[in-house]
């Protein structure tokens, strides 16, 4: 990444494999949307410094393969399909979860549902429905199903991939995503102030823009810097060895206060460049 892009970019990392290999090696570490993107990456990195990764997501094949291929240079994978919009299949999951595995060490709540549409389009998609159960409930269930036993062990750690995006100021077409993105943070912050006295650490991670699935909802951030699924994992990797409550890009709380501070400068400024990608999206459609 270009030294400009980085320092707008990057909250801290950790890209020493060997300071990762000191915190992880040996342990279990619970990876949730773990077939495409930030979680893939994060568990090909946590697997390379030797932890055994327990693979969660509902794409089985993706996450056989990927199994596969960090068996073949020597870690150590499991394979656990789940889909969280089925929010009724994550208790029966994670009481598989513990009966296989003595331990889980760590938990990286990563899977994530981003939709971009207006909100009055979004109704007869159930949209809203949906992002709440993979965004919220269904992450909140699995934490509150394995917390007990990482409370009883006296120690573990929760990472939540979060977005810089649940931080003011509220943006058009993202309203379920942010939402449901922001819901989840809120709570997981306030488990966290209750868990922390028991030995379980809670993380949040701010993620800026990263490069997958993911933001190819917007022609406008084609055009924009991004960090790489990769690095996003390095993020990760530095909560855990460097673990707190709170990662993020050095920007992010300006972005609040500005948000706070001058509210119609903020909203005007969205709204321009949601009108200019709207006029953007015409055009195309008028070509097409």
């Amino acid at each position: 990444m270009p030294g400009l892009a980085r320092l707008l970019l990057s909250p801290p990392s950790c890209r020493d494999l060997t300071a990762l290999r000191a915190a992880v090696a040996g342990k279990t570490v619970l990876i949730t949307g773990a077939s495409f993107g930030i979680g893939e990456a994060t568990a090909r990195l946590f697997a390379e410094a030797g932890a055994q990764v327990l693979l969660i997501a509902r794409s089985e094949d993706k996450l056989r393969a990927l199994a596969e291929g960090i068996r073949a240079t020597g870690g150590r994978a499991f394979v656990y399909p789940l889909d969280l919009y089925r929010t009724q299949d994550v208790g029966p999951l994670a009481e598989q979860l513990q009966r296989r595995h003595p331990r889980i060490d760590v938990v990286i709540s990563n899977a994530g549902k981003s939709i971009r549409r207006p909100a009055l389009e979004s109704l007869e998609r159930r949209d809203l429905e949906r992002s709440l159960a993979v965004n919220f409930s269904s992450p909140a269930a699995l934490l509150l199903a394995l917390l007990p036993r990482m409370i009883a062990q006296g120690e573990g750690q929760v990472i939540n991939v979060s977005t810089v995006s649940v931080k003011p100021p509220a943006a058009p077409r993202w309203a379920t995503y942010q939402g449901s993105k922001a819901g989840f943070d809120f709570w997981l912050r306030s488990v966290g102030l209750e868990v922390r006295e028991k030995g379980v650490a809670v993380s949040s991670v701010y993620l800026p823009l990263v490069r997958t699935r993911m933001s190819a909802a917007s022609d406008l951030y084609r055009f924009a810097p991004a960090l790489s699924a990769l690095e996003a994992a390095q993020v990760i990797a530095g909560a855990v060895v460097r673990p707190r409550e709170r990662i993020e890009p050095w920007w992010l709380r300006g972005q609040v206060l500005a948000a706070w501070l001058f509210p119609g400068f903020v909203d005007r400024l969205l709204g321009s460049l949601e009108g200019w990608e709207q006029a953007r999206e015409r055009r195309r459609a008028g070509r097409s």
